[in-house]
């Protein structure tokens, strides 16, 4: 077996002793020294000495508080420290973390500052000198007698670079002594433990200070004005604040003040935008925003006026704000004041890629980004995703940048990082590897994250290593080949899974856990091996069938029991969440369901349609005969309940992809229906028109039974094939009717574009896309009395287009009802 990253120490002989060293097995008749006065993480620092160095020798040293003699002492603590002979030193001038290791023949000291210097100095030591490496919460490697090395005089000092570190992973904040090994400062408590940083992460916090329940009626220019609308009719985290109203600023710092006098150990204080993109745009926030080149002016302005009150009073605490998504660029003229910290966030990265790599430009944006941040503010801190948070237990081919983004990082002055993963639940996507690997890189910078794979690796999954690491080659290679730019909620297209690479990844793992030699290592290759069972039932390439009623998915033999193998993994290692907002026993629930989902079905001369009512009621097929295309394909798809058409409630009931509906089917409609908590009904109709062989009609309608009158709002959306990846908007053009139609989609990314404004203003009661290729699409009809706006979502990696309707928003009194109708048309030219 190869060692890596330092452990080559321990073969450079059998141990014996020359001249200058320490062998560690002669350490017989050595003491552990604490002074009188050590703190309680410094007594515990010469404790975790004492067990760490049992655990690897097999030697017992006592604790004393007293030197016994002038040699073969090892002296734990800075009060320690200034009493030790020859090596003594004062290390009351070290930073919090900072640390010194001095070793002579006859003595070793090892101090820092307070409270975790001497803590992390102690973990420090046996990595650094014994080859220990603190793997999980319940595996430490020593290297064997025959391997380790004697020590050698030294003295080596460190401060560490970021002041701030969080991996964030259940398990340290779950086994806070590991977090504490691992130096993880964010998340322990214990004050022997060397308990945490006193900075706190910056995260979204408006919506505790300005809400539409305490403002949203008297004060309604306290909120965004959005598409011409004050947001105030929504939930508080749905909307943003007015950032230059006056009265907004005063309530805000207020709120700031009071909280700062609660709390006098507080040392930083959120003051930061929603988690929304509903930020205001009336002529005072525009007027800065246009100036300043980035929404962020406004709000910078706002914070920058707040850190100005908060610094008279308490001008050690720091006022931080999140420089995220729209607000993610510095501004041109106004900087951060002094008192002011700056979160930055890297949620639009590409994963796969290294942060600062020229070849990314989705990545090139950010480090311009971090650089003009840099150049206005020394108190810049980073918020980095490094998880991919729809699928916490799919393959993730990021373990590469791990280590250079972090370089990036501390390069750019960055003062402390959040490296966030799935933080909220156990057992994800190689969790115990990552872990170790983020938190390493967080404390030293300089090692290399692959290499510390390898090592994690070897030392933990022993002979099964090399198998799992080609997995891990597989999947990132894989992933460079499909030329993939993966972010932090990537779909399994968007990281290059296919049924091969899915097949080739459980294989991959069956084949380590034959290898394994024992159960602990087998157990360990289980874990591992969760994410390719998640790959290959989301990715197998397998069809969909319907058959006597009943929608399943067509497997072979050798794959019957994919479903229950996952679960039975899941369960035995304790995953808890699927993705940051599915618990795992809600998705085993599903997976089970969809084992065989029943199904609705009608057809004429011209569409097959196909139903499952029991997921909210989706149309998953809408087959055009004579042409022999789906125009909703989500039954040729591996996800089948993508590619398909549901409706939600945007306002007044909750709908799931699991919501169940009854059904009742004749020839030419299928009428679906469902009764809320409250009796409150919820009718759809699917209908072959008889007239119209060609036309598909939808009628929905929510009928209010409660109590108290109620607002309802319908949402329907089409997930249509748009037969191309191609974002050529003269190949796959997207119309809306006015007077005329008109194409809409050109430099359109997602939700957005520039003729955005004319898609909601048109009121000639249609949208529509057609595919000059494959001469195909859909027109879709509607009633402006029932749509409130038409919006297009337009997905070309999953060849995608999503042409949606909002219907109109109506509070409802007992017995009053809200309609929502409109038809499909195959259409093969495009619309006049």
């Amino acid at each position: 077996m190869k060692f890596l990253l330092g452990i080559s120490v321990f073969v450079l002989g059998t141990g014996s002793a020359i001249a200058g060293t320490i062998p560690l097995e002669k350490m017989t008749k050595w003491s552990i020294v604490i002074a009188q006065d050590a703190i309680s993480s410094e007594r515990f620092a010469a404790e975790e000495f004492q067990t760490l160095f049992q655990k690897m020798t097999g030697i017992s040293l006592p604790i004393v508080d007293k030197q016994p003699g002038k040699s073969h002492n090892i002296v734990i603590g800075p009060g320690a420290a200034t009493t030790a002979g020859k090596l003594r030193f004062d290390a009351s001038t070290l930073g919090e973390e900072a640390l010194r290791i001095r070793i002579s023949r006859d003595t070793i000291v090892i101090a820092g500052g307070r409270p975790r210097g001497t803590l992390y100095g102690v973990y420090e030591f046996f990595e650094r000198y014994c080859g220990a490496r603190f793997l999980t919460c319940d595996q430490v490697y020593f290297p064997d007698a025959a391997h380790r090395a004697p020590l050698e005089e030294t003295d080596f000092t460190y401060n560490p670079p970021f002041s701030f570190r969080w991996s964030y992973y259940k398990e340290n904040s779950d086994r806070q002594d590991f977090a504490a090994r691992l130096r993880v400062n964010t998340v322990v408590k214990e004050e022997r433990l060397g308990g945490s940083t006193r900075q706190t992460l910056i995260g979204h916090s408006y919506a505790k200070w300005i809400t539409p329940e305490k403002y949203g009626k008297t004060h309604p220019e306290y909120f965004a004005l959005v598409d011409g609308e004050r947001k105030c009719n929504v939930p508080a985290g749905a909307t943003e604040p007015c950032v230059t109203n006056p009265e907004v600023i005063d309530i805000i710092a207020d709120n700031v003040l009071a909280e700062i006098a609660a709390n006098s150990t507080m040392e930083n204080i959120a003051v930061s935008q929603n988690d929304n993109d509903a930020y205001c745009h009336c002529p005072q926030c525009e007027a800065i925003n246009q100036r300043e080149g980035t929404p962020m002016g406004a709000n910078l302005a706002l914070v920058n006026a707040v850190a100005e009150r908060v610094e008279k009073k308490h001008p050690n605490v720091k006022i931080g704000t999140l420089a995220y998504w729209y607000t993610r660029k510095a501004p041109k003229t106004i900087a951060p004041r002094k008192n002011v910290q700056i979160q930055l966030c890297s949620i639009e990265c590409c994963e796969l890629h290294s942060i600062d790599d020229p070849a990314c430009a989705k990545n090139q944006e950010f480090c311009a980004d971090m650089r003009a941040w840099k150049a206005i503010s020394d108190n810049v801190w980073v918020w980095n995703y490094n998880t991919n948070f729809s699928y916490y237990d799919l393959p993730f081919p990021n373990l590469q940048v791990i280590g250079p983004n972090i370089r990036f990082f501390q390069a750019n002055n960055a003062k402390g990082v959040f490296m966030q993963a799935n933080g909220n639940g156990n057992a994800g996507e190689m969790c115990d590897l990552r872990n170790y690997v983020m938190a390493r890189c967080l404390w030293d910078p300089a090692l290399d994250s692959w290499a510390l794979t390898e090592e994690f690796c070897e030392l933990h999954y022993q002979e099964a290593a090399p198998i799992i690491l080609e997995y891990l080659k597989l999947i990132r290679d894989n992933a460079e080949a499909k030329h993939a730019h993966p972010n932090c909620g990537a779909a399994p297209i968007e990281l290059g899974l296919t049924p091969e690479i899915a097949r080739k990844a459980v294989d991959s793992f069956v084949k380590a856990r034959a290898a394994a030699k024992n159960d602990t290592v087998r157990a360990r290759v289980e874990k591992a091996s969760i994410p390719a069972y998640r790959a290959l039932i989301l990715v197998n390439g397998y069809p969909w069938k319907v058959e006597n009623g009943t929608c399943r998915r067509d497997l072979p033999e050798e794959y019957k029991n994919l479903v229950s193998t996952y679960i039975a993994l899941c369960k035995k290692y304790n995953m808890s969440m699927v993705s940051e907002q599915l618990p795992s026993s809600d998705y085993f629930e599903r997976l089970q369901k969809m084992e065989a989902m029943p199904v609705s079905r009608i057809e004429n001369s011209v569409w097959r349609l196909t139903v499952l009512p029991e997921q909210n009621g989706k149309l998953i097929e809408m087959f055009h005969k004579p042409t022999g295309k789906y125009l909703l394909p989500a039954i040729t798809r591996d996800n089948v309940l993508q590619g398909a058409l549901d409706e939600v409630g945007q306002k007044g009931f909750a709908s799931t992809a699991f919501t169940p509906f009854r059904a009742e089917t004749t020839s030419d409609s299928i009428h679906l229906t469902r009764t809320l908590d409250d009796s409150s009904t919820v009718e759809r109709r699917i209908t072959l028109s008889k007239a119209h062989p060609d036309r598909i009609e939808f009628e929905s309608r929510v009928t209010h039974r409660g109590a108290t009158p109620a607002a309802y709002q319908f949402r329907a959306r089409p997930e249509f094939d748009a037969f191309t990846a191609s974002t050529d908007p003269d190949l796959l053009g997207v119309y809306v009717k006015g007077a005329t139609w008109q194409r809409i989609n050109r430099d359109w990314n997602g939700n957005n574009g520039p003729d955005k404004a004319a898609m909601l203003a048109a009121k000639g009661g249609g949208i529509a896309y057609f595919n000059r290729d494959a001469k195909a699409g859909v027109r879709i009809s509607y009633s402006v009395d029932s749509v409130k706006y038409p919006q297009l979502w337009w997905r070309p990696q999953y060849e995608q287009v999503n042409l949606e309707l909002f219907s109109m928003e109506r509070e409802l009194k007992t017995g009053e009802s809200l309609g929502l109708a409109y038809r499909f048309q195959f259409l093969s030219e495009p619309p006049k």
